[in-house]
């Protein structure tokens, strides 16, 4: 044992031989490394792993140059980062910017055709949760599908990113999130200094009749709390609501916000001569507003920054500047 000690204190290597090894051997993982995490595309980020919204982990090999949009929202943010060449499809639905409308259409938004998706070819289908059925179909046929869906303000944001991800356009995501995030922080500056007696209860119509409105579950209910509102329909805990004139009656709304959905044409005249509506807070002191394109408030896609802005200044006009009694009949 005496021997083995002396060879090794005899052969032991000086502190800077082993700063020397410490360093190639450093340097050498450095370079492999940066090798291994580069892809071949040359750094465009693929292939990726990501977990979409119906927790399912979808793996894209290569960035997608043909891409089929199921959502209508999901179509305008291809568009809003510059993609509108890659869209091989579309819902019937997808009605902007006008040059959704000339693309080939999949079909409607609840009932896609599987046929027509499967010939245009797609490296990629974007979808919802509400779809979930029907991504097996596509997936058995071989094509990558991701399902998103945004409840919230803040979820649009990062479903942007999610599908700035998978197409291969995450800087231009992280610009158009960037750019609507700064017109939300101006909403929010405005609004943050109200008390909860200064924040109206606010009823927004979906439509007339049933009288339907949004829940705590529903995308709208983020807009109104973050234009200062209190949703009088927020303590139910589902997306869209059935509400009863008795209902609206006994929670008095201060502010009325509609919007026509369909083949609604109400008016504000309409709402003001509902019978017993004389005695809402909102019609006594015509506080009802209008929205005139209600894919601002129902799509969650990049124009949302502008019905928020929308709804904002009908809650509260005073601090935006916004004309009293600019609501069209």
């Amino acid at each position: 044992m005496g021997g083995v000690n002396k060879v090794s204190k005899k052969c032991r290597p000086s502190f800077k031989a082993i700063m020397v090894v410490f360093m190639l051997s450093f340097l050498l993982v450095l370079f492999c490394g940066c090798g291994q995490v580069q892809p071949e595309t040359g750094g465009s980020g693929f292939p990726l792993t990501v977990t979409d919204d119906l927790d399912r982990q979808v793996t894209i090999k290569e960035e997608p140059q043909r891409i089929v949009s199921l959502v209508p929202a999901g179509t305008e943010i291809l568009f809003a980062l510059g993609l509108g060449e890659k869209v091989a499809g579309v819902t019937e639905y997808c009605d902007y910017p006008a040059e959704a409308a000339s693309k080939p259409k999949m079909g409607g938004f609840s009932t896609p055709s599987s046929e027509l998706i499967v010939a245009a070819q797609p490296n990629l289908v974007l979808a919802t949760v509400i779809h979930k059925d029907f991504i097996r179909q596509l997936e058995g046929a071989g094509l990558k599908v991701v399902a998103f869906e945004a409840t919230s303000l803040s979820e649009v944001l990062e479903k942007i990113r999610l599908i700035g991800q998978v197409t291969g356009a995450a800087a231009q995501a992280e610009q158009l999130v960037d750019s609507m995030q700064k017109r939300i922080d101006k909403v929010s500056a405005q609004v943050s200094g109200l008390s909860e007696a200064q924040k109206p209860k606010v009823f927004f119509e979906i439509w007339p009749d049933p009288l339907t409105t949004g829940g705590a579950k529903s995308f709208l209910n983020s807009l109104i709390t973050a234009a200062g509102g209190k949703n009088i329909a927020g303590d139910i805990e589902r997306d869209w609501v059935t509400y009863s004139a008795e209902m609206l009656l006994a929670r008095n709304p201060e502010v009325i916000i509609f919007s026509h959905h369909g083949d609604s044409r109400q008016t504000v005249e309409d709402i003001k001569a509902r019978q017993g509506w004389e005695q809402v807070a909102a019609v006594k002191n015509n506080r009802i507003g209008y929205i005139e394109d209600e894919n601002l408030i129902v799509r969650a896609g990049p124009r949302v920054v502008e019905g928020l802005e929308r709804i904002a200044e009908i809650i509260h006009p005073k601090l935006f500047n916004y004309p009293a009694g600019k609501s069209p009949s």
